[in-house]
């Protein structure tokens, strides 16, 4: 049996100064989840106005950062390596790019504070594999002539960390490891090879570091509905379920979703997507019977994940599985 469509969880409530929908403004909120207030939505189309950029396609990120002069944590809006590569093409010059050369994989073990997305942290230690260094190659016309070059940048000299000064890395730098030194990798190259039209360091360059300066920083309280609190599931609701398999009409690939008794979360992003499931199993991880209702509500999205990334549906599910097997109060 089908479930209903899934609603979107709660979203920033719109300001009076956004000129567009309310349904646009939904639509902000989806695309870029790490809001804390409207003010930085706020930021990110003004900042799309002046480059003109279209927001919808996120050519920005917001950044969590820790700002050493004001010694808090802020919210900054940074260019992604999408806006990076759109500057690049705008030039007119620019004559392709390289597939990476990576460098030797090496075996690390981080140990340290995990910060999680409620503010607190908890100690952990995890093996990672990963390559030593990535270069790229980007082609510049200088003088209607193909000019290359080249950088190479070190993983451990990049990586993003999963709390302000902590050793262990962060959750997206974990489970893409290549694609997010790739990604720095992009931009340090293309700004090497464009100064004049690219300046500043890209979101996943900042990630997880901190800044002194620069940016837009927000200081301003979340306005977001009180969150009901919550009870654990009984039981008999728990077995009274829907377990059944996909839905007849699957969603359209790319689509990452995860639903919750509140509504769910949609993601277009796996990595995202994963972080979601990381901050859902954290919480609930002492609540076996609310572990087993959300395992039994998303059936239909792990099955339609694991048709277009069988890896990431199957990450979830072994660590539902592991939760679930452990007595409770000792999941970790």
């Amino acid at each position: 049996m089908a479930r209903a469509p899934m609603e979107i969880a709660v979203r920033i409530n719109k300001p009076s100064a956004f000129n567009g929908t309310q349904t646009a403004w939904n639509v902000l909120c989806d695309l870029y989840p790490a809001a804390e207030t409207p003010e930085i939505i706020m930021a990110v189309m003004e900042y799309c106005t002046m480059r003109k950029l279209d927001p919808f396609k996120r050519p920005v990120h917001i950044v969590a950062m820790y700002n050493t002069k004001l010694r808090r944590k802020v919210q900054v809006v940074m260019q992604g390596i999408n806006e990076i590569e759109i500057t690049a093409a705008r030039s007119g010059k620019w004559a392709g790019m390289d597939a990476p050369v990576w460098g030797r994989d090496v075996e690390r073990t981080f140990r340290g504070q995990f910060e999680n997305d409620d503010g607190s942290v908890r100690d952990i230690e995890v093996t990672l594999t990963y390559p030593l260094s990535c270069k790229v190659t980007v082609y510049r016309l200088v003088g209607g002539t193909p000019r290359a070059f080249t950088e190479e940048l070190f993983w451990d000299e990049c990586y993003g960390r999963a709390g302000f000064r902590s050793e262990v890395p962060n959750a997206r730098w974990q489970q893409a490891r290549r694609q997010m030194i790739h990604k720095c990798t992009k931009s340090a190259v293309l700004r090497a090879a464009f100064p004049e039209d690219i300046t500043e360091y890209s979101a996943e360059e900042m990630d997880g570091h901190e800044i002194d300066a620069g940016g837009i920083t927000i200081d301003a309280t979340p306005t977001r509905p009180p969150t009901p609190p919550r009870r654990e599931t009984p039981q008999h609701q728990v077995d009274a379920m829907d377990t059944g398999g996909p839905a007849d009409e699957p969603d359209a690939p790319g689509d990452y979703r995860i639903a919750t008794p509140s509504g769910g979360f949609v993601y277009e992003d796996p990595i995202e997507w994963l972080a979601g499931w990381d901050k859902l199993l954290d919480e609930l991880k002492n609540r076996p019977n609310d572990l087993r209702a959300l395992r039994a509500m998303n059936r239909r999205e792990l099955f339609d994940v694991a048709a277009v990334n069988e890896g990431a549906a199957q990450d979830v599910e072994t660590r539902l599985a592991r939760l679930l097997d452990q007595p409770r109060g000792d999941a970790r």
